[in-house]
C-alpha cells in the first residue's frame, strides 16, 4: 500500500517533467499565415554567405539543375532542422558532385543567424540555388 501511495504521489511529477522543445511545435507555412519570416538583410545576406562557394565551385556535375535548402526556424529564430532537394534540368532527383556540394551548402546554411519573423510561430525558409553550366548562377 505504501508503494502504491508513493507511485501515485510522484507519477504526476514524472509526467509533467518532460521538456518542451520549440522545434517540436507544428510548422506554420509563412505563406498561409501572413508570417513575414526571413534572414536579416534578405537576399544580399544570403548571397554574401554563399559567395565563396559560388566563386570556387566551377565544375559542378551534373552541370544544370537546382538545389533547395528548406530551413526550419523555431518561434525564437533558432535553427531546428533542414531538408534538402536536388534536381537536374529535367526535374529528376539527382546528387551534385557526389554529395559533396550539398554537404558544403548545409555547413554554410547552418552558420546563418539573425532569422527574423513578425509572429511567434515555427516556420521555414527556402534558399534556392540555380546551377547552370556547372556553376551556381543564382541564389535566392
Amino acid at each position: 500500500m505504501k508503494k502504491l501511495f508513493l507511485l501515485i504521489t510522484f507519477l504526476p511529477f514524472l509526467a509533467f517533467s518532460q521538456e518542451n522543445n520549440d522545434c517540436d511545435e507544428k510548422t506554420m507555412p509563412y505563406w498561409a499565415n501572413n508570417i513575414n519570416s526571413g534572414i536579416k538583410g534578405e537576399n544580399p545576406t544570403l548571397r554574401k554567405a554563399f559567395k565563396e562557394i559560388q566563386l570556387t565551385e566551377t565544375n559542378i556535375q551534373p552541370s544544370n539543375g537546382s538545389i533547395t535548402l528548406k530551413l526550419y526556424i523555431n518561434k525564437t529564430g533558432e535553427f531546428c532542422e533542414m531538408e534538402t532537394f536536388q534536381i537536374d534540368e529535367d526535374y529528376q532527383p539527382t546528387v551534385f558532385n557526389n554529395g559533396n556540394l550539398i554537404k558544403e551548402l548545409k555547413t554554410i546554411a547552418l552558420n546563418l543567424t539573425d532569422w527574423e519573423r513578425d509572429k511567434d510561430f515555427k516556420t521555414y525558409n527556402l534558399i534556392k540555388l540555380k546551377i547552370k553550366n556547372g556553376k551556381i548562377e543564382e541564389i535566392f
